[in-house]
């Protein structure tokens, strides 16, 4: 799905495109689910072949066990409304790999530290489904109205528990990401309890959740395909609490895709 496809979408899907654009701004966050993304058939088809895609994520060998991720960022630009996938650099053993850096300001865990991780293959890339994904979550910022090129980046993780052996995001704390804007969809879960968004003020960015006043926390679960949020980074900081597995199963698992926008310049460069 391209931008113009997604401008002649159904009226319905504007309206509920504008609504979630409004919360976003008035909370500093949104959550929508896949009856808010009007799905095609085909895009139906895509989610069940993320489910299967990702299972062959490789371990994140960055942080404890249980986390398994590939990563890819391209180039947005505005006349040619296209993303261009970077290439990655090819390692030794074969594999194509992306740089990917957060600050210690953003992340206390591995701030500062350039982290690798497997480059997302084309044929994710390539999904009608994350290209929907990428459209829905770029007119939710309302960064195509301001920026010529935007950096976007897009993670796919499986937090894979074991009994007595749970998975865990980094950091593991209350964080801000350093994107302006990031959504989060969720594509599969199964046998794991845990993994609940809770959003809190800025100010309590580093915090442990013990640390935060429970009256500053809003909490909610992504629990069916494709329930979503959308986070203003400016607004709010975040933490998922790890994910367990559930008694009596040899193995539990929660898939997100995260995409986010960072701009490329630093002043509005778009046409009026």
């Amino acid at each position: 799905m391209g931008w113009n496809t997604f401008t002649h979408a159904p009226d319905s899907y504007h309206l509920a495109v504008a609504h979630i654009r409004n919360n976003l701004h008035q909370q500093g966050f949104a959550t929508f689910n896949a009856a808010d993304l009007d799905l095609s058939d085909s895009e139906k088809i895509d989610l069940i072949s993320l489910c299967e895609l990702s299972k062959s994520l490789p371990l994140d060998r960055f942080g404890e066990g249980g986390r398994h991720r590939s990563y890819c960022e391209g180039v947005w630009d505005y006349e040619t409304e296209a993303i261009h996938w970077k290439t990655g650099y090819q390692q030794p053993d074969g594999h194509i790999e992306v740089d990917y850096h957060q600050g210690s300001e953003y992340q206390p865990e591995f701030g500062g530290v350039v982290r690798k991780f497997l480059r997302m293959p084309d044929e994710i890339l390539n999904k009608g489904l994350l290209n929907k994904l990428i459209w829905h979550d770029l007119s939710l910022t309302g960064m195509k109205e301001h920026y010529s090129r935007l950096l976007c980046g897009v993670h796919m993780i499986r937090m894979q528990a074991l009994p007595g052996k749970p998975a865990k995001i980094t950091p593991n704390c209350f964080h801000r990401d350093g994107q302006p804007f990031t959504a989060v969809h969720l594509i599969e879960r199964y046998n794991v309890e845990g993994g609940t968004t809770h959003i809190a003020p800025p100010s309590y960015a580093n915090c442990q959740l013990e640390q935060v006043p429970a009256h500053e926390i809003t909490r909610f679960l992504l629990n069916d395909p494709l329930d979503s949020y959308i986070i203003d980074d400016a607004a709010i900081c975040h933490y998922i609490n790890p994910v367990t597995c559930v008694e009596n199963a040899s193995v539990g698992a929660r898939t997100i895709i995260l995409i986010d926008f960072t701009p490329l310049e630093q002043s509005d460069t778009c046409p009026p």
